[in-house]
């Protein structure tokens, strides 16, 4: 039933990307994009930027006894082929995240539970930093620029839903999550993860440990995911100037903080297909940025994610 869903979401994502592309002005889109030339390698190289504060996110949610068996270039890579994975499932952006604590334990000798813990606690410290982030936005649209009815309905309909799944994401990993979520695979395939018993509930141990005896790191990752989310205003700011469109830092800002709150909702569409674009262009109006520009600016980003997902993938190939 869950995958039946979020397929069905895919597929409406689809449906969603290819109306907005023939409803817009796509051939003046292009021809924007097209000036871009040289400078598109510019905005891949900042992207490498914003995805490396995340990649010291994760790297202060690993305990310190593990830290030291994995460089950060490494981390960069393995959270690259685990992001790759999420990006193209139908898994709520979580289908990638075992995907990490293997290759940390195949190919560095991470313990897995180490690698499980790490995951989730920078899945939670990447999720309330984004929410942080949303909200120092709303504060920049608030004291800036008046938002159109129809954005500012979104927002309100969007924010506490979100808020209400991450307060309960929360909750649940206090409550022996992977005990409970190995138990419930054991009654669908019990022959072959009837193993799992003990495993889980070290796993389960060492997540609620590394929060009781390293805030300090915890802290520390919540504030390397802080500037990953900063940074992106930066992205924005330098993806509309190259192409010639005239924006302050702060619309840059309040453009980024929206369009990450509502293309939040649709994390069960793969990569937020189509959802992305769409919720763009909607930010795009209520701000008074051309749409025409807004089209383009998502397509350019979409692009670089096409860029470094493919590289995760390839990433990800290493292991047969």
């Amino acid at each position: 039933m869950a995958r039946g869903v979020r397929w069905l979401g895919l597929l409406i994502g689809i449906a969603v990307l290819l109306a907005v592309l023939h409803n817009a002005d796509l051939p003046g889109a292009w021809g924007q994009i097209r000036t871009l030339r040289w400078r598109f390698g510019v905005i891949l190289l900042f992207y490498a930027v914003i995805f490396g504060l995340d990649t010291l996110g994760w790297q202060f949610a690993l305990r310190q006894d593990s830290q030291h068996r994995v460089s950060w270039m490494r981390l960069f890579w393995t959270r690259l082929a685990g992001e790759a994975v999420n990006y193209i499932t139908p898994t709520a952006s979580l289908g990638g995240e075992p995907v990490k604590a293997y290759l940390l334990s195949k190919r560095y000798g991470v313990p897995v539970a180490d690698g499980m813990a790490s995951v989730v606690v920078a899945k939670t410290t990447f999720t309330l930093s984004m929410f942080l982030f949303i909200v120092t936005g709303l504060v920049v649209v608030a004291f800036s620029t008046p938002l159109q009815g129809a954005l500012l309905k979104w927002v309100w309909i969007t924010l506490p839903a979100l808020v209400l799944l991450f307060v309960f994401f929360v909750a649940v990993q206090f409550f022996e999550p992977f005990r409970r979520g190995a138990g419930l695979a054991t009654r669908l395939a019990p022959a072959w993860l009837s193993h799992l018993g003990a495993k889980v509930q070290h796993w389960d141990r060492t997540l609620i440990d590394l929060y009781r005896q390293s805030p300090r790191r915890v802290l520390l990752s919540l504030g390397w995911h802080f500037l990953g989310w900063m940074a992106g205003i930066g992205e924005v700011y330098l993806i509309l100037k190259f192409l010639g469109v005239p924006v302050t830092f702060l619309t840059a800002w309040a453009l980024e903080a929206l369009w990450v709150l509502l293309r939040s909702s649709a994390f069960m569409i793969p990569g937020s297909l189509g959802a992305s674009e769409g919720f763009l262009l909607l930010v795009c109006f209520g701000l008074g940025i051309n749409l025409v520009s807004g089209l383009a600016l998502g397509l350019v980003r979409r692009a670089r994610e096409l860029f470094w997902m493919g590289l995760g993938l390839l990433e990800f190939s290493r292991e047969r």
